[in-house]
C-alpha cells in the first residue's frame, strides 16, 4: 500500500477494528519482482487451521532448504481491510507479501490454499503475474457452511483452474471426506478434470505436540476438546451433548476454546464443567492435563479435516470420535455414538499397558502420515491414493477392537 492508503487503513481500522484474532498489520515483506522455490497464495485473514497449516508449511519447507514466500490475497473487498492478517502470521511476516504489491513471481510450486480465495478477482489478477512450473490447488473446507449457505461451487473452481492454466494444476482436497463430496458434485459435470489422485492434508510440526502420555489415569478422569466455540462444533441434540461429554462425579470436562454454544442448548452448564479461553493455556499445555479427547462437532458438519484431532495423538491422548471421521483417521481413534461415550471412557481407562502401547502406535502412525518432515517428499513424489489413511500394529488394533464394544460393520 502507499503511505496515504496505509494511513487510510488504520484511520478505518479504528472506526471497524479487525475480529478477534485478526490483526491490521503493517511490516509486510516488499513486493516487486520474486523469484523462489515455492510460493503459497492464501487469504491470510483468515483465522485457525488455514494459519496454522500455512506457517507450517514455510517454516518447514525453509528448513529444508527451499526458498518460501506467502501472499496475502484477501477476499474483502474494502482496500483498507486489505491488510488485515491472523495474528499468528505476525512472526512470519518478513515471508509474507500483499498480493498486490507483487509485479512478478516466479516459483518451481505454487499452492493456493483456499476454494474461496482462488475463486476471487483478486487471484485471477494475481495470477497473471506468477509463473509457476505446478499448482496445487487445496481444498481445505466443505463448499456449504453449516447452515448450507455456499461458499463456493466444484464446477466453477474446476473451470477456474483450467482458465487460469498454470503447468501441471491439480486440485487437491484435504481429507477423504472433502473428496467424495467433490465427486459427488462433480457426477455430472462436463469441467475438465483436475481432482488429484491423492489428498493434501495439513502437516505438523512434531516438536510442537510432545509426547506425553500419562502411564496411569486416576479419576476423575479428565475428558475434553479444544477448539472454535461455533454452532458446527458442538451436537445440536441437547441429549446427545450430554451424553459425549457424560455428567458424572469420577470425570471432569475440561474445555478450552469456550463453551456459550453448549450452555445454550443445554440450559447451563453441568458442575463437572471447567471451561477456559484460548490463551488461557497452549495448546500442548493443554492436551497434557487431559486423559481422553472427545469431540463431536454437529451432525450437519462435514468438519474437512480436523487439525486438533492430530494434536492430540501427536501428545499421546487418545481419541474419541463419531465415525464420520473413521474415513480420515482410520485407525487413529476410537469411533462410537454419543450414548457410548461413557463406557468407551471407563474401557480405555481399564488398561493401562493396553492403552499405552495404543497411544504410541498412533503417535508413531500419526508422524509418519502428517509430520511437516514428509511435505518436501509430498512436494516430489507422487503417493498412492490411500497413502494418509493411518493403520496400526496387531497389538495395538485388538486394544481398539475390544474398546470399540459396538459393531463396526455398521460403521
Amino acid at each position: 500500500m502507499s503511505s496515504l492508503s496505509t494511513t487510510i487503513a488504520r484511520w478505518a481500522s479504528h472506526l471497524q477494528p479487525p475480529p478477534y484474532g485478526v490483526v491490521a498489520a503493517s511490516n509486510f515483506r516488499d513486493g516487486g519482482d520474486i523469484s523462489v522455490d515455492v510460493c503459497i497464495v492464501t487469504n491470510c485473514a483468515f483465522v485457525g487451521g488455514n494459519a496454522s497449516t500455512t506457517i507450517t508449511e514455510l517454516e518447514a519447507l525453509s528448513a529444508q532448504g527451499l526458498t518460501c514466500v506467502i501472499v496475502h490475497c484477501p477476499v474483502k473487498r474494502s482496500a483498507w481491510k486489505w491488510n488485515w492478517v491472523a495474528e499468528r502470521y505476525l512472526v512470519v511476516m518478513d515471508y509474507v507479501v500483499p498480493s498486490h504489491a507483487v509485479k512478478n513471481l516466479k516459483c518451481r510450486t505454487l499452492i493456493v490454499r483456499g476454494p474461496r480465495m482462488a475463486m476471487t478477482p483478486a487471484f485471477r489478477n494475481l495470477a497473471r503475474r506468477i509463473e509457476a512450473e505446478r499448482a496445487l490447488y487445496v481444498v481445505n473446507n466443505s463448499a456449504w457452511s453449516e447452515n448450507g449457505k455456499p461458499l463456493f461451487n466444484w464446477d466453477a473452481l474446476h473451470q477456474r483452474v483450467a482458465e487460469i492454466g498454470f503447468p501441471k494444476s491439480k486440485i487437491y482436497p484435504i481429507s477423504p471426506l472433502i473428496r467424495s463430496e467433490a465427486e459427488r458434485s462433480l457426477e455430472d459435470s462436463r469441467s475438465p478434470r483436475l481432482l488429484a489422485s491423492h489428498d493434501w492434508p495439513p502437516a505438523f510440526r512434531l516438536e510442537d505436540f510432545p509426547y506425553a502420555p500419562k502411564p496411569v489415569l486416576n479419576r476423575p478422569l479428565v475428558i475434553g476438546r479444544h477448539g472454535r466455540d461455533h454452532e458446527g462444533k458442538w451436537l445440536e441434540d441437547p441429549e446427545e451433548l450430554q451424553d459425549a461429554y457424560p455428567n458424572r462425579s469420577d470425570i471432569t470436562v475440561s474445555i478450552l476454546g469456550g463453551a456459550d454454544v453448549p450452555r445454550q442448548r443445554l440450559g447451563s452448564l453441568p458442575s463437572n464443567w471447567v471451561v477456559k479461553p484460548f490463551g488461557a493455556s497452549g495448546v500442548a499445555e493443554y492436551l497434557s492435563q487431559l486423559d481422553v479427547f472427545v469431540n463431536f462437532p454437529a451432525r450437519k458438519r462435514d468438519e474437512a479435516f480436523g487439525r486438533t484431532i492430530v494434536e492430540a495423538v501427536l501428545c499421546g491422548v487418545p481419541v474419541v470420535l463419531p465415525p464420520a471421521f473413521e474415513t480420515t483417521f482410520g485407525e487413529l481413534a476410537i469411533y462410537c455414538q454419543p450414548h457410548e461415550v461413557s463406557r468407551v471412557i471407563d474401557r480405555l481407562s481399564a488398561d493401562d499397558n493396553g492403552r499405552m502401547h495404543f497411544v504410541e502406535a498412533c503417535r508413531r502412525e500419526a508422524a509418519e502420515r502428517f509430520g511437516a518432515h514428509t511435505l518436501r517428499n509430498r512436494l516430489e513424489v507422487e503417493p498412492a491414493a490411500d497413502a494418509y489413511l493411518p493403520k496400526l500394529d496387531e497389538v495395538a488394533r485388538e486394544f481398539r477392537r475390544r474398546v470399540m464394544f459396538f459393531d463396526e460393520s455398521s460403521c
